[in-house]
């Protein structure tokens, strides 16, 4: 079985998402499952504001995604998919979920319309120097 290109996958996924301020990063959990699909997960990032009388504040930036732009792409093929909302048992923040091959390869993509609850920020706004910037060398 060919190896699964976890690159364009998330090529694919990033040039369907539009951040809504600026923002430059997603929060991904890329694992394979005992049975060969790819369980793959992507959500907003969290934010620290530096500067300002916001400073220190977690916040993030809203998004759009083109799922019928995603499930179109020459390499997705979807067989299923549904929404999910936030639920203690089940999903750290409401999803959107499909369930497809990317390249022949099986995929299920939980896309989180949300931040995970309690992931560390990812960016730093600062207002003092008017940039985002990854908090890690990324």
């Amino acid at each position: 079985m060919d190896q699964f290109d976890i690159d364009g996958f998330k090529q694919a996924v990033e040039h369907r998402w539009e951040h809504h301020g600026n923002s430059h990063h997603l929060l991904w959990s890329i694992n394979e499952r005992d049975d060969g699909v790819w369980q793959i997960e992507v959500a907003p990032v969290y934010q620290e504001v530096l500067g300002g009388e916001d400073d220190g504040k977690k916040v993030w930036t809203g998004f759009e995604f083109d799922l019928s732009g995603f499930l179109k792409g020459q390499d997705v093929f979807a067989l299923e998919f549904g929404a999910a909302s936030y639920c203690v048992e089940c999903n750290a923040t409401p999803i959107i979920a499909v369930r497809g091959r990317f390249q022949g390869q099986p995929f299920v993509l939980k896309l989180h319309l949300e931040p995970i609850p309690d992931s560390e920020p990812v960016e730093i706004i600062d207002t003092l120097k008017n940039e985002v910037r990854a908090i890690k060398g990324d």
